[in-house]
């Protein structure tokens, strides 16, 4: 099924803008997939000299463009929200000429359905049906939090990403959640599984910018890497970083623990890129470390 939905893409989604006078045309190249609910896009735009930086959106949601590796080129991810629904999605890549016209190229992503599994979890009361006061700290909290996930700080490049605990594997992305009983929205981030006191490392480089005990996450530390992209590392049963610092990839940043709504002990890892609540781990396979000597 990947590799046929792959030979879309190629067909679809490799395109170049109007020919225009004067510079060359731009062309444009969308890689990844299969794309699906939480799936993370990279696209890549070539223009000719003397076109301006590309501008645009994809899903309704504005792409933030770094330098690619060769001159004139540019990359860019998108986030295919969690919550998506099957069917086509689009985007749209300007970029202007010396004179000031306007290119403009639309492409469609035709976006798969995903199988999510449904859990049922016992977790203490308070998690489920919390007081006043704790309802009005859950509010205060999420606003906090997508305050920070809206900030697009500048980066001139995207870190490799790594999972934060080699070796284990990640599950339960977009699970759908009953707690007591009670549906909850889609699992937005992915688990790993192990020992309380084992070392968290960041999964890329950035700067942290939350670093304290919410309801929910527990002890929780949250990373700008850049452009729009945000790790949410939760659960820890102890925080080593402040906000503000800068961390490296591999840089300790906690311990696991089972602090928050948790049945035991683990880590969760969220991301959100512009937004869209994605799989960590589709954003690990599009941008892993390259492989030395192979």
């Amino acid at each position: 099924m990947h590799a046929r939905i792959a030979l879309v893409f190629a067909v679809v989604l490799l395109e170049t803008f109007p020919q225009a006078q004067g510079p060359a045309p731009a062309q444009v190249n969308v890689r990844g997939g299969p794309a699906q609910p939480g799936s993370v896009l990279e696209i890549t735009v070539r223009a000719g000299e003397g076109l301006s930086d590309p501008k645009g959106t994809a899903f309704r949601r504005p792409l933030v463009f770094l330098p690619g590796p060769e001159p004139r080129t540019w990359r860019t991810l998108v986030g295919i929200d969690v919550a998506t629904p099957p069917g086509p999605g689009s985007f749209r890549i300007h970029l202007a000429t010396p004179t000031g016209r306007e290119l403009t190229n639309t492409g469609t992503i035709d976006v798969v359905s995903r199988a999510f599994v449904t859990r049922r979890l016992t977790v203490a009361n308070q998690f489920v049906d919390p007081s006043p006061a704790e309802l009005e700290r859950i509010r205060s909290e999420a606003a906090r939090l997508e305050t920070i996930f809206g900030t697009v700080t500048a980066a001139d490049r995207l870190d490799s990403f790594v999972p934060p605990l080699p070796g284990v594997p990640g599950s339960n992305f977009g699970t759908r959640s009953i707690f007591n009983g009670e549906p909850r929205a889609p699992h937005a981030g992915t688990d790993f599984r192990g020992p309380t006191g084992t070392p968290i490392p960041a999964p890329a480089a950035g700067r942290v910018v939350l670093a304290e005990d919410l309801f929910f996450t527990g002890q929780t530390v949250v990373i700008d890497h850049g452009a729009g992209v945000y790790s949410l590392l939760a659960h820890l049963s102890r925080i080593d970083v402040t906000p503000g610092q800068a961390v490296a990839r591999g840089v300790v940043v906690g311990l696991l623990g089972a602090t928050g709504r948790v049945t035991g002990p683990h880590l969760h890892w969220t991301v959100r890129l512009n937004g869209a609540r994605v799989d960590p781990l589709r954003l690990v396979a599009l941008l892993a470390p390259a492989q030395s000597g192979k």
